[in-house]
């Protein structure tokens, strides 16, 4: 009885580590490139709209299109913004902060992925390089540091699918209530997500077909969906009579399928779409005759892409990968475990090991560049001589700049044209053709950057050129 307990004792001791040490490493990858982080425009907005210092009708002004010197509206729901807006509410408006939420959820992904593995297989090595994948995963790495919701997205869809797999295992009226809640909140969220109840579905009608009962869950979901639109019909009128949206649809999505994207480059990329097309081929009888329980994942994954491809066919272009990132941990899972059934499994892990670990030399390669936003105010605070910024940008850059860490420790201030007279020395803050929005190309020197070039009673000091931004430091002469 003594070595069953010491035995048990040392399994759970196995585990904990496993779980401990793969946490600790997906924090620190994350981490890492907190400090440096910049944001782009569609950061400002998320930033802008979560103003805590603003009451929940103004916010939602903001959220329909009212920018102050602009209208523009945002397609995705307003849940995160309300809870992003309570984080700087606690710590304060600082935007950093705002990626320190996304930060939190970038890292539980990992270990509850982990968790959601274990549902399918016992075998330490394969959650340990489920861990690893994810963790090194450069597009989780990245959206991990952006304040939207993606990584909060992928966090809820977990969770969502662990509660449906506690569910059928044994329906209670305590699970089945939690889990509607959480279904209910994941796709307020994120209405994409309500893709993942195609898949369940499609489990669910193959057990039925199997005699095993539990078509009840249907009821369940029938529920989920009449609470959802109840509570969102607004959002869903206005989202669906629009036939337009920002992202495109290229052929292009059919020869990488996302996966470009979602594993950081085309090398790494095509390496696992080809694995996980070799899989698929090589065990469709089973995914199609039988219902193996982990390829509920596969069912989730197909129904997702199949999907998407079609409302973007008929209605309007989803095909953002930010937009289905919660495939990602689903991608991994099922390729580990059924890579694992294979003679050579060892082989086929070590490639995938490899080449996941050796794609962080592309770490700081973030596919969407941003304005070196930090890099400029610390020049503005070392020159030691003013501290007043002017900017012709829109209010929801002036209010960005306001929420910098760097500008609120160093009191700098943005002022008004009319008060470049009083303030003599200032400096002109410009956005100069920000990669983000015109690609790599090299322009020439935005326009409005030489806004005061040939006003005689403005004499030029000094100016210093970065990344997408130029400042200017300017004494106004009588």
């Amino acid at each position: 009885m003594l070595k069953k307990n010491i035995n048990i004792k040392n399994h759970k001791l196995a585990w904990f580590l496993i779980f401990f040490f793969i946490t600790i490493l997906c924090f620190f990858l994350r981490f890492f490139l907190l400090e440096d982080k910049n944001s782009w425009h569609d950061e400002w907005h998320s930033i802008y709209v979560s103003d805590p210092n603003i009451d929940n009708s103004e916010t939602l002004k903001r959220f329909w299109g009212d920018k102050g010197d602009h209208f523009l509206t945002e397609f995705y729901p307003p849940l995160y913004l309300f809870l992003l807006k309570f984080f700087f509410k606690i710590f304060g408006y600082v935007d950093d902060y705002g990626r320190f939420f996304s930060l939190i959820f970038g890292v539980l992904v990992v270990p509850c992925s982990m968790y959601l593995a274990k549902f399918f297989t016992n075998s330490k090595k394969n959650i340990f390089l489920i861990g690893i994948f994810l963790s090194t995963n450069l597009f989780l790495i990245w959206q991990s540091l952006e304040i939207r919701a993606h990584l909060l997205v992928v966090f809820i869809n977990l969770i969502n699918i662990i509660l449906f797999l506690e569910m059928i295992k044994s329906k209670t009226l305590i699970k089945s209530s939690v889990y509607f809640l959480v279904s209910l909140f994941n796709i307020s969220l994120w209405p994409i997500s309500g893709l993942i109840f195609v898949g369940k579905s499609f489990y669910l009608l193959k057990e039925v077909l199997e005699k095993k009962q539990n078509y009840s869950i249907f009821v369940l979901f029938f529920l989920i969906l009449v609470a959802y639109i109840f509570l969102n019909f607004d959002y869903l009128k206005f989202n669906l009579a629009r036939d337009f949206h920002y992202t495109s649809f290229s052929k292009t999505f059919f020869y990488n399928f996302h996966f470009r994207s979602f594993f950081g480059s085309i090398f790494v990329g095509g390496i696992f779409l080809l694995s996980f097309a070799y899989l698929v081929i090589k065990n469709y009888k089973i995914i199609i005759f039988q219902n193996l329980k982990e390829d509920i994942l596969f069912y989730i994954i197909s129904s997702t892409y199949l999907l998407t491809i079609i409302y973007s066919l008929i209605r309007a272009p989803i095909m953002s990968p930010k937009y289905v990132i919660f495939v990602i941990p689903l991608i991994l899972i099922w390729t580990v475990l059924k890579v694992s059934k294979l003679k050579n499994s060892n082989f086929f892990l070590i490639i995938l090991f490899s080449v996941s670990c050796l794609n962080l030399y592309n770490i700081n390669d973030f596919p969407i560049k941003r304005p070196e936003t930090k890099v400029a105010l610390k020049k503005i605070v070392d020159s030691n001589d003013s501290k007043y910024i002017f900017t012709k940008e829109n209010d929801v850059f002036k209010n960005y700049l306001k929420t910098k860490k760097i500008y609120q420790q160093n009191n700098l201030e943005l002022i008004k044209y009319e008060e470049l007279s009083m303030i003599k020395t200032f400096w002109y803050f410009c956005l100069n053709n920000p990669r983000f929005a015109y690609g790599d190309a090299k322009l020439k020197t935005h326009q409005k950057c030489k806004l005061f070039d040939n006003k005689s009673n403005f004499l030029l000091l000094s100016e210093f050129k970065f990344p997408d931004i130029i400042i200017k430091k300017y004494i106004f002469t009588d």
